[in-house]
């Protein structure tokens, strides 16, 4: 859970099925009418980075049978995870990750999006070392190969 520096917003990271299970962040807002949960934000989060994950090239097979166990791999749902609030509650920093399990397709890869609040809409796409070197890298995933 992350409040924002206004208090106007806070973010709520939870999982459908633990460890392995899917990842979603919802958002809410807070007003002197109460709390309100904002639908459809991971919406176009989700969509951008699913269609980025699936235009990565397959890697090059070394022999039959590392072709078959990739080909068998599933393209996982992403894992959606809040990171941090920017500009007060006007943006959020959230993770898209592809879950770390053995039949998911480039586990452990993702993507870090500047997002508007309270719309969804994709401000900016971060690469994992771009994102590290701009915001606190304890918030963000581990990048894999470090």
């Amino acid at each position: 859970m992350g409040w924002a520096h206004d208090s106007q917003h806070f973010f709520l990271t939870w999982t459908d099925g633990g460890d392995t299970g899917t990842w979603h962040t919802e958002l809410y807002s807070v007003t002197k009418s109460g709390i309100n949960q904002i639908t459809g934000f991971e919406k176009q989060i989700r969509k951008d980075f699913d269609h980025r994950i699936r235009q990565l090239p397959i890697p090059k097979f070394a022999n039959n049978m590392d072709r078959q166990y990739w080909l068998g791999k599933e393209y996982c749902e992403a894992n959606l995870v809040g990171a941090q609030w920017l500009n007060d509650s006007q943006e959020l920093l959230v993770s898209a990750l592809v879950p770390n399990v053995g039949i998911c397709r480039f586990a452990s890869k993702f993507d870090v999006y500047r997002v508007a609040v309270p719309s969804g809409k994709i401000l900016q796409r971060y690469k994992p070392r771009d994102a590290y070197k701009e915001f606190d890298r304890d918030s963000l995933p581990r990048i894999a190969d470090e």
